[in-house]
C-alpha cells in the first residue's frame, strides 16, 4: 500500500478548563508558573488551570466531516458558537492524566479544512503540547494518502501560533485563533485544501483521529494513525451521515468492515464518490453527488463476488461493475450488472445486466466476458456434465439470459448508444464447442435418451417480409401519430407476457409499447399513456423486474411530477409499477419517494425485499432525511398509507417508522409487517 504522510500539526498552546472552585489568577497554583505564562493567563482572563471538568457535555458520537453552513461560517475567532457537537479525546494512548481533556470537530468548504477544539489542561508547555489531526485519504486503487497536522499556540510575548508539517515546515497561508471560554480555551484553525493535495479530491471514506498531546499524556479520539490508516475510526461527511443513520445502523451494519470499498469519479466533475458494499447493500455517495447530503444504495439480493470501477461506457467517466452470486431454485447463478451515473443529480441506472453462470454442485455453464469502452462481449463456454437434454434450469428474464453452448447464439456484442448497452451483434454457433458433439452432449459421455421437451411458439411471420418487431412499432406509430423522428427513449428487451421470449418494451414520448413474438400472435402491440406525467422529460427512468414472482417482469417507472402553482411549484417524485394483466398494462403500485422545492428536500427510502413466501418482493418504504425543511417549515401533513392511490412518502417526523407492501395477486397492498 502506497503511504503519502505529511504531517499537519495544530498545536494549541495548552488550554485550560474552568473549575467550579474558580481559584483565580492569583491561586498558589498559579504563581508557581512560568511568568510568561502567567502573563497569557492575565491577558486572557483566564480564571484557572484546573482541569476541563466543566466542558459541555454536548457531544458527537464520533469525529465527523461537516460541510459549513451558508448561515454558520466558521469566523476564525476562536469561539466555538457557529460549530456543530465536537467529539471528546476518549482514548488514552499515553499517561493518564484525568486533567487533560479535548474536544474536536473539523468541517470544510469549498477551499479549506476547518478544526475547532476546546482543551482543559493542568499544565502547558509552549511549543510541545498541541492538537493534531491525522486524516487519510482512499486513493483510486485501495490505497490512502495519509496527513499528520499538528497546532501549536505561541507563548505570550515570545511567539506566535503556528500550524505545520510534521517536518517542521509551516503550512502555507494557514491560520490559527484561541481564545478563553468559561472552561478554559477554544481554537479555530483554517488549513487551505491545497496543502493536502490529495484530500481536495476526496470528501468520503476518510479515515482520521483527532489528538492532543501534553508532556506525558496522549490521548485521542480513536485508534490507528497515519503509518495504520485502515485502522483510525471512519470520518464520514454528510452523504455517509445519512447512509449510516437511514441504512448501516437500522441494519446493524454502521460499524462493519465493508466488503468492498473504493473510490472513483462517477459524474466527471472531478470529484471523487465512493462506493462500497456493506453486507448485501450497494452503496454509493459523495460530497458533490445527489445534492451531497443523498446517497445512493441498492439490495444486491445475494452476495458480492467482485466490485470494479472503470470507464466502461466510453464517456470518460468511471462506471460501476458488480458481479454478484444468488441461489435460484436448486442452482446458484452469477450476473454482472454495470451502473453509470449520466448525471450528479439522478441516481445511478443499470444500463447492462447479463447473467453469466449457472452451476450446480459440479454442473456448471460459464460465460466470459470482455470489456472495452463502449463495448461489451459475452461468450458462452463449455458446460460442465450438463448438455442440451440434462439442463433444466428456467430462463432469466429479469436481465439478459446466459448464453448456452447449445442454443444458437455463440456471442454477443453490446454497444453503447448514449444512454445504455444495446445488443449491436449476435455470432451463431458455426460448430460445437470444445468438449461437445454437434448435438452439443460432453464428448465421450454416455448419450441419454432425449427427454420430451415442449413446443416453442413459433416466431409470427408476415406476408410481405421485413422484421416483424419494426413493422409492429411502424404500426403503433402510424395509429398514434407518433413520427419516425422520435426516438425511443427506452428500450428494453424481456419477458414480461406471453411465452417465455422476450417482449420490446419502449417508452415513445410518454407511452409505453410492448409488443412481441408471444403477445397478440406477434403482430399486434398494447400500449398505455404513462399519465402520472406530464411530460415525457419527467420520466427519469424505466426497468424491468419480476416483482410478484410469476416468472415475467414488471415495468418500474420512476419519475417526477409538479405540485402547485407558478411561483410555488413543487417537484414529487415517483415511482410507480406496472405489469402485463393478459393483454392489457396496469398499474399495480404507485408511491411517493421525495419531495423538493428549491433548496429543500425530503427523501424517502423504498425497497423491493423478499416476500416471506420466497417467491415475488415487497416494497417497504421507511422514512428519509430532510434537508431545509424542518418538522415545523415543512408545508403539508404526514398522509396516511392506503388513503389515495399513491402511497405516500413517509416523512422522518411523521410518526410511521415503516410500511410493507405485499403482492395480493391483484396488487400490491399494505400488509400487517
Amino acid at each position: 500500500m502506497r503511504l503519502r504522510s505529511v504531517a499537519l500539526a495544530t498545536s494549541l498552546a495548552a488550554c485550560a478548563g474552568a473549575s467550579s472552585s474558580e481559584k483565580g489568577a492569583d491561586s498558589p497554583e498559579t504563581r508557581a508558573l512560568d511568568p510568561a505564562f502567567r502573563a497569557y493567563i492575565s491577558a486572557h482572563g483566564i480564571r484557572t488551570l484546573n482541569g476541563g471538568s466543566d466542558l459541555p457535555e454536548t457531544a458527537a458520537d464520533r469525529l465527523r466531516l461537516e460541510r459549513v453552513l451558508a448561515d454558520r461560517p466558521v469566523k476564525l475567532d476562536g469561539v466555538l458558537n457557529e460549530w456543530p457537537p465536537l467529539t471528546r479525546a476518549k482514548v488514552v494512548l499515553k499517561g493518564s492524566d484525568t486533567k487533560v481533556a479535548m474536544k474536536i470537530a473539523l468541517q470544510y468548504d469549498e477551499t479549506k479544512l476547518y478544526v475547532g477544539a476546546d482543551i482543559a489542561a493542568d499544565a502547558f508547555e509552549a511549543g510541545r503540547d498541541h492538537v493534531s489531526v491525522v486524516l487519510a485519504t482512499p486513493q483510486p486503487g485501495g490505497s490512502y494518502a495519509a496527513y499528520d497536522v499538528d497546532l501549536y499556540a505561541g507563548k505570550p510575548g515570545e511567539s506566535d501560533g503556528s500550524v505545520r508539517f510534521g517536518n517542521g515546515v509551516s503550512v502555507p497561508h494557514a491560520k490559527i485563533v484561541e481564545a478563553p471560554n468559561g472552561a478554559g480555551y477554544s481554537l479555530e484553525a483554517a488549513i487551505p485544501w491545497s496543502a493536502l493535495p490529495e484530500a481536495r479530491w476526496t470528501r468520503v471514506g476518510i479515515r482520521g483521529v483527532g489528538r492532543y498531546s501534553a508532556v506525558g499524556t496522549l490521548i485521542s479520539t480513536g485508534s490507528g494513525d497515519a503509518l495504520h490508516p485502515a485502522e483510525m475510526p471512519w470520518v464520514p461527511s454528510e452523504s455517509e451521515l445519512s447512509m449510516i443513520e437511514q441504512l448501516l445502523a437500522p441494519k446493524g451494519l454502521a460499524e462493519t468492515t465493508p466488503l468492498a470499498d473504493l473510490v472513483a469519479d462517477l459524474t466527471g466533475d472531478g470529484i471523487r464518490e465512493r462506493v462500497a458494499v456493506f453486507g448485501h447493500f450497494l452503496t454509493i455517495c459523495g460530497s458533490s453527488y445527489l445534492g451531497g447530503t443523498g446517497f445512493f444504495f441498492r439490495d444486491l439480493g445475494g452476495e458480492l463476488v467482485k466490485l470494479d470501477v472503470r470507464d466502461v461506457t466510453g464517456r470518460g467517466k468511471q462506471d460501476v461493475i458488480v458481479r454478484r452470486r444468488a441461489r435460484v431454485g436448486d442452482a446458484t447463478r452469477e450476473y454482472l450488472e454495470v451502473l453509470s451515473a449520466l448525471n450528479d443529480k439522478d441516481e445511478p441506472r443499470v444500463t447492462f445486466a447479463h447473467e453469466i453462470a449457472v452451476f450446480q454442485a459440479d454442473h456448471r455453464i460459464d460465460n466470459s466476458v470482455h470489456i472495452a469502452r463502449g463495448e461489451i462481449d459475452v461468450s458462452c463456454e463449455r458446460a460442465t456434465h450438463w448438455d442440451e437434454f440434462s439442463y433444466k434450469e428456467f430462463i432469466a428474464t429479469d436481465v439478459e439470459p446466459i448464453l448456452l453452448p447449445w442454443a444458437a447464439v455463440r456471442s454477443e456484442l453490446w454497444r453503447w448508444d448514449g444512454s445504455h448497452f444495446a445488443k449491436a451483434k449476435e455470432l451463431p454457433q458455426r460448430e460445437a464447442l470444445p468438449g461437445h458433439s454437434a448435438a452439443g452432449r460432453i464428448a465421450g459421455a454416455e448419450t441419454p435418451a432425449p427427454a420430451p421437451r415442449p413446443v416453442e411458439p413459433p416466431t409470427p411471420k408476415v406476408a410481405r417480409g421485413g422484421d416483424l418487431s419494426a413493422r409492429v412499432l411502424d404500426a403503433y406509430r402510424s395509429d398514434r401519430g407518433v413520427g419516425t423522428n422520435v426516438l425511443p427513449k427506452v428500450d428494453l428487451r424481456v419477458h414480461v407476457a406471453g411465452d417465455p421470449r422476450p417482449e420490446r418494451v419502449v417508452l415513445l414520448e410518454r407511452d409505453l409499447v410492448v409488443f412481441g413474438p408471444g403477445l397478440r400472435s406477434g403482430t399486434g402491440y398494447v400500449y398505455l399513456t404513462l399519465g402520472e406525467f406530464a411530460d415525457s422529460g419527467d420520466i427519469k427512468d424505466v426497468s424491468a423486474r419480476d416483482l410478484t414472482g410469476d416468472g415475467a417482469a414488471d415495468i418500474i417507472v420512476r419519475g417526477e411530477r409538479q405540485l402547485g402553482s407558478a411561483g410555488a411549484v413543487v417537484a414529487s417524485e415517483l415511482m410507480v409499477v406496472y405489469s402485463m394483466r393478459g393483454e392489457t398494462l396496469a398499474r399495480i403500485f404507485a408511491i411517493e419517494t421525495a419531495r423538493e422545492q428549491g433548496l429543500n428536500r425530503v427523501q424517502g427510502l423504498v425497497q423491493f425485499i423478499p416476500a416471506v413466501s420466497g417467491k415475488s418482493f415487497d416494497v417497504l418504504a421507511t422514512p428519509g432525511r430532510a434537508t431545509g425543511w424542518t418538522e415545523k417549515t415543512y408545508p403539508w401533513a404526514q398522509d396516511q398509507p392506503g388513503s389515495g392511490n399513491t402511497e405516500p412518502l413517509l416523512l422522518p417526523w411523521g410518526g410511521i417508522s415503516r410500511v410493507r407492501y405485499t403482492w395480493n395477486g391483484t396488487r400490491y397492498a399494505q400488509s400487517g409487517d
